[in-house]
């Protein structure tokens, strides 16, 4: 099929990938992009088809932001997480395309260009590293392929991204004695990062909360015995219930207040996002919340996370949260 996503390995960049590559470095929600400036504004609306998610702070942040660079410029960030090397014609004066076509082979150059615009591949510089090289013959042709790609190469990104992120949280160092002690008291547990201290934890309410300040992050677990929720409009209804309950200020806001089915780890439930608002002070900020059953400890949980950084982006932060919320577990859950 003409129009298959190629996912190539080290093949791609044979001539440029050396035996002992480095760690990737640089910012997870970055995109290096490297094209041609008169290429830029075209670049942008490629892009936008494929990495368009925004999270509301109320203010619109989005999921990845894009850096260009000058292609020539290519050795100076090669060790980034996201590369992205865009040619959008055939004209080997323009930058964009004399670098496309120097890291392409001739063969993979020549057909995607003819069929397929997008070659994704791992690593090719750096570990823990994707790069996406777009190469077609026009943005309108390249437009209409992301249409039905850019869900596929998008979520390439994601993964890369959670590994990172998962690295930089958990393999430095984790509070494991406490990970234990929560599992023998309440019967699960999840993976807590250093740094991360406990707000509360109380058998009577059934709520166990973790958080980090500066900037103000909180996870909260709550539980109620039993299958509390049917359907959708209960998921809605259990959720607004529980900022009040837990935190007596706080309440959900309808301004970009959102519910879904969701799979969370191996449960079937719902996911919420949306902001948060303080009812006493002037603060608020982005959450993400799930709900479910879970069968073996007969409970429905909602596992709640939010962000307070006034005036600074949240994304990464909350992303963080959502990464340690899908540790959790409970005894035989595998």
């Amino acid at each position: 099929m003409k129009r298959i996503l190629y996912l190539i390995g080290a093949a791609l960049l044979l001539l440029m990938i050396g035996c002992g590559k480095p760690l990737s470095k640089g910012a997870d929600d970055e995109l290096i992009v490297l094209a041609a400036k008169e290429d830029k504004t075209a670049a942008r609306t490629i892009l936008t088809r494929i990495f368009s998610d925004t999270l509301y702070t109320p203010a619109p942040e989005p999921y990845y932001k894009a850096k260009f660079v000058k292609p020539s410029d290519l050795e100076n960030v090669r060790h980034h997480p996201n590369l992205i090397a865009i040619s959008i014609n055939d004209d080997l004066t323009n930058p964009g395309t004399r670098l496309v076509k120097s890291i392409l082979p001739e063969e993979s150059f020549t057909n995607s260009k003819n069929n397929n615009p997008f070659i994704l591949t791992n690593e090719p510089y750096a570990k823990l590293q994707t790069m996406l090289v777009i190469n077609g013959n026009s943005p309108e042709s390249i437009v209409s392929a992301a249409e039905i790609q850019g869900l596929k190469i998008y979520e390439k990104f994601d993964e890369q991204f959670i590994e990172r992120q998962s690295r930089f949280l958990f393999k430095r160092a984790r509070k494991e004695e406490l990970e234990q002690n929560l599992f023998n008291k309440h019967g699960f547990s999840l993976q807590i990062p250093w740094g991360y201290t406990v707000v509360q934890d109380s058998v009577e309410t059934n709520i166990f909360w973790i958080g980090r300040e500066e900037p103000f992050r909180w996870l909260v677990f709550h539980w109620e015995d039993g299958m509390v929720i049917q359907n959708m409009n209960d998921a809605e209804q259990f959720s607004r219930e529980i900022p009040q309950r837990i935190f007596g200020h706080i309440q959900y806001t309808d301004y970009k207040f959102n519910i879904k089915p969701t799979m969370f780890n191996v449960w079937s439930g719902w996911r919420i996002t949306g902001l948060w608002e303080s009812l006493d002070e002037s603060q608020g900020g982005p959450f993400i919340a799930y709900t479910f059953y879970d069968g073996i400890t007969d409970r429905t949980y909602y596992i709640h996370a939010l962000i307070f950084n006034p005036g600074e982006d949240k994304y990464l932060l909350l992303r963080q949260l959502d990464i340690i919320a899908h540790t959790f577990y409970v005894e035989d859950s595998s």
